[in-house]
């Protein structure tokens, strides 16, 4: 559309496209959520709908970690590169020492190599894993609560996934105790 506004004379010749990250308008109407960044907007979408905690926010591409990003200081963000993505973007949000981004490794640790080939993104899994878990057995699949209770026997283990699943809480994790 630009191309055609600047060749009919509506915008100036000189004029240059700059594009943003999708959803950036956003940032202003959300200013405490936490922000995750994704490649595509696709992944975006997705996501807001499976994750709505998060603000998502999509690049554009896998080579789009630049400047554009520079909106994000001051926020907290978690980076979700595709599966093919998770070096360059690491390479990458390094020259950005001013924003605080945590690059998640959820992907890197659990996919296959059935994934990797297929260059799989955060949504690809988390359609995934809803669509083959019961919400009574997600406790099966959260491997920080698996690593959690190892040393328990498997009847009881299952107590406390059934426990959590009918109390509707979230496992976030747990540390050894010192003593």
């Amino acid at each position: 559309m630009y191309s055609l506004m600047k060749a009919s004379g509506q915008l100036p010749k000189e004029w240059e496209l700059t594009q943003c990250l999708f959803g950036e308008h956003l940032l202003k109407q959300y200013p405490g959520k936490v922000v995750a960044l994704v490649e595509s907007e696709k992944t975006a979408v997705i996501c807001a709908g499976l994750m709505p905690r998060f603000l998502w926010l999509a690049t554009g591409g896998k080579s789009m970690i630049n400047e554009r990003l520079l909106v994000l200081k001051g926020r907290k963000v978690v980076a979700f590169p595709d599966i093919d993505g998770y070096d360059e973007w690491q390479r990458k949000l390094a020259d950005f020492p001013q924003l605080a981004v945590t690059i998640s490794p959820v992907l890197q640790q659990n996919a296959t190599q059935e994934d990797r080939e297929a260059h799989i993104d955060i949504a690809d899994w988390l359609i995934r894993y809803l669509l083959m878990t019961s919400p009574e057995d997600a406790w099966r699949r959260n491997s920080e609560f698996l690593k959690a209770v190892e040393f328990l026997s498997e009847d009881k283990q299952e107590e406390a996934g059934k426990l959590i699943h009918e109390l509707g809480l979230v496992f976030l994790g747990a540390e050894k105790n010192p003593l």
